[in-house]
């Protein structure tokens, strides 16, 4: 049996965190209620990350990737016209009626709602900038 004597390494911290808890049960009840606390709220902050798909954005470089698509779809584009203008007669309105069809298939209905909407607008601004006009308001 050994026994702890006052020159013993750690034992004044040892004494010393005994004297602000009163008993080891005490001490043991503190930590585990701290790590239960942390536990919640890391819980808590794994599942807010998760569902939050603007930090999943950031996380997996979604800007880089978006500019990358918009590259690709632009060049495609320019691939597509130049086709279209080595083309002419039959086969050019055929091709046209075949990407107006892919076109439609690959349109979501949303955007096409906000398209018309957008083009309605355009079509009353000159009309409503002649009212303005004639009425002398300064538009700004």
């Amino acid at each position: 049996m050994d026994v702890i004597a006052e020159g013993d390494p750690g034992f004044k911290r040892t004494k010393g965190l005994m004297n602000q808890n009163a008993t080891l049960s005490q001490v043991l009840r503190e930590a585990k209620e701290k790590e239960e606390i942390w536990n919640s709220s890391e819980v808590t902050m794994e599942t807010e990350k998760k569902t939050h798909y603007g930090l999943l954005f950031d996380e997996f470089q979604g800007l880089s990737h978006l500019e990358a698509l918009e590259m690709l779809s632009r060049e495609s584009e320019i691939k597509v016209k130049s086709i279209l203008n080595s083309l002419s007669g039959e086969e050019l309105e055929t091709l046209k009626v075949e990407l107006e069809q892919l076109k439609e298939a690959f349109s979501l209905a949303e955007f096409c709602e906000e398209e018309e909407e957008e083009k309605k607008g355009k079509k009353y601004r000159p009309r409503m900038d002649q009212e303005v006009s004639d009425q002398a308001i300064s538009r700004e």
